[in-house]
């Protein structure tokens, strides 16, 4: 499968002052570069599409966090503490704040972090709660017309379907950067069917694309993201050492993907030898193609045939402020390695990383899972247990 061929980049300068609009990034980071402590923090409402700041809401916040999420729409959550009177300036910072009229931007390091719409309000006396959504969640909002594809990469599809999903109203000014999946397929749809671009992407998910939201731009393409530099994360940069779960009720030896008129197969045969004969059988009734068949039957084999899982020991499994990774650079699709030393399974293994959480207090958690497919639903992977 094909990967990113635009790598996130990113800036270790000097952080500069946040403006109100995400900054693309910049090469790699210099040797030495950590995690850091994200007392920087800065919160800010914006107009839709990031237009302007409305105001910066960073000194009323008691507490927040927000997550980056493959293949899946990520959130924001906040409280604050305002004024109890409607005539006190403080509430200024909230009362403009309208669910989809207007955004959340967050920089930490002087780099954007996350932005997305504010989708929930919840006004009391003296205090606000609000919840936002990362921009793929207009999506979930736009129905699609109809559309033909014949024979065309996955990932121009999916550009296809985000196009006609915003061209009636682009206001929310985000934009695809795709990279070749090199799996190839047939997609029709019929606008009177009223269906949301979201479902149509969820699919494309299961079939070998992914994807995740990075500023205003969402990251189209294969199994992984290419990004710099590749990181191992030893026992000694995580606050406690993380557990290892061996997952044996979800592991399969040969999967069999059956489509559209079409089926395929994927069988390892060193690990049937060691395991034995594990057969799991996917439905995908949208796959057309045999081609397409086989990529999400080799995609599944790879993440099912030795099913572990990093996942904590107790509490929230955060990373150490000295982990050797920037938080601009945990973006999720890319690969990790972990050796863990600490527990009776010991391993050095590459995992992707599935989500980021990062707390306003700081705290950065991770959710690591196998190499693969990343769509756990249609795997019937129990999420409950992983990192994060």
């Amino acid at each position: 499968m094909g990967n990113f061929d635009q790598v996130v980049l990113v800036d270790c300068d000097e952080p500069p002052t946040p403006e109100p609009k995400p900054q693309p990034s910049v090469a790699g980071c210099s040797p030495g570069a950590v995690l850091g402590t994200g007392e920087d923090l800065q919160v800010i409402l914006m107009t839709r599409g990031g237009g302007q700041i409305i105001a910066d809401l960073t000194n009323y916040i008691d507490s927040g966090s927000f997550t980056r999420s493959l293949d899946k729409t990520s959130n924001l959550t906040l409280t604050a503490t305002v004024g109890g009177m409607l005539g006190e300036a403080c509430c200024g910072a909230f009362e403009d704040a309208y669910q989809w009229a207007t955004e959340i931007a967050v920089f930490r390091d002087g780099r954007d972090a996350w932005v997305g719409p504010v989708t929930e309000l919840q006004f009391a006396y003296g205090t606000v709660s609000l919840t936002a959504a990362d921009l793929s969640a207009w999506w979930e909002r736009r129905t699609l017309p109809d559309l033909n594809f014949i024979g065309q990469d996955l990932a121009t599809i999916f550009l296809g379907y985000h196009d006609a999903a915003m061209a009636q109203d682009p206001s929310p000014n985000f934009t695809i950067s795709p990279t070749p999946t090199n799996i190839y397929d047939d997609r029709q749809v019929f606008g009177a069917d009223y269906d949301y671009a979201s479902d149509h992407i969820s699919e494309l998910a299961r079939g070998g694309v992914d994807w995740t939201a990075y500023g205003r731009t969402i990251l189209v393409g294969g199994q992984e993201v290419p990004a710099a530099p590749y990181t191992t994360l030893l026992d000694i940069y995580w606050d406690t050492p993380p557990d290892v779960s061996a997952r044996g009720n979800e592991q399969a030896t040969e999967v069999v993907v059956k489509g559209k008129g079409v089926s395929a197969i994927a069988r390892d045969e060193a690990y049937i030898d060691f395991y034995g004969l594990l057969t799991r059988v996917f439905v995908e009734e949208d796959v057309e193609t045999i081609e397409a068949a086989q990529a999400a039957a080799d995609s599944r084999l790879e993440f099912l045939k030795d099913p572990i899982f990093i996942q904590p020991s107790s509490g929230a499994a955060s990373l150490r402020t000295t982990a050797p990774i920037t938080l601009p650079e945990l973006i999720p699709g890319m690969r990790i390695r972990v050796d863990s030393q600490a527990t009776c399974r010991k391993l050095v293994r590459d995992f992707r990383l599935q989500s980021v959480g990062v707390d306003f207090s700081g705290a950065v958690t991770l959710t690591l899972q196998p190499l693969g497919t990343v769509d756990l639903a249609s795997l019937a992977v129990d999420q409950s247990a992983q990192l994060g």
